[in-house]
């Protein structure tokens, strides 16, 4: 379905803001909301912008959208350097960062190529399956590099569990 979507973020404080509206058909669009504020997460759905579908928060969600926000570092690299993120080789290929914010601890691992270029993050994520949370693994591979006002970026792949 076709979409238009916006994406804000910060770096100090932690934090992203993810809107979308999604034309589902003639006259018919789904809103959503995906953030990341002040620690705490929340995803919201709501179909003409009017009727609540989903509005989902908690500790599931917060680490949920913790991760999220770990995961796309890819795409405000400076937010790496933060004192909330902590970085543990693993080998030449793949470090462990884990974010402390606001006093939840998520962490994963970011794979890279001979490059230096990030090519996959994963993590045990919470997701929603059958009505209740369950970890489950969670990956994202970027590819396609390209440079930006002078910093390679990765545009956005699509993820396991999107």
């Amino acid at each position: 379905m076709p979409a238009e979507t916006e994406y804000f973020y910060t770096t100090n404080p932690p934090g992203f803001i993810w809107r979308a509206k999604i034309k589902a058909a003639p006259l018919i669009h789904i809103a959503g909301r995906d953030m990341f504020t002040e620690g705490k997460g929340n995803m919201l759905i709501k179909v003409l912008s009017l009727f609540t579908v989903a509005n989902a928060r908690g500790e599931e969600i917060d680490q949920g959208t913790q991760l999220r926000y770990l995961g796309e570092i890819v795409w405000y690299p400076t937010a790496a350097l933060c004192d909330y993120i902590k970085w543990e080789a693993i080998d030449t290929h793949s470090a462990r960062a884990t974010m402390s914010y606001d006093g939840l601890s998520t962490s994963g691992v970011f794979e890279f190529n001979d490059l230096g270029e990030v090519t996959s993050f994963s993590a045990d994520r919470y997701m929603a399956v059958d009505g209740k949370y369950v970890l489950e693994k969670w990956l994202v591979t970027m590819k396609d590099y390209r440079e930006f006002e002078g910093i390679r970026y990765q545009p956005r792949e699509k993820s396991s569990g999107d």
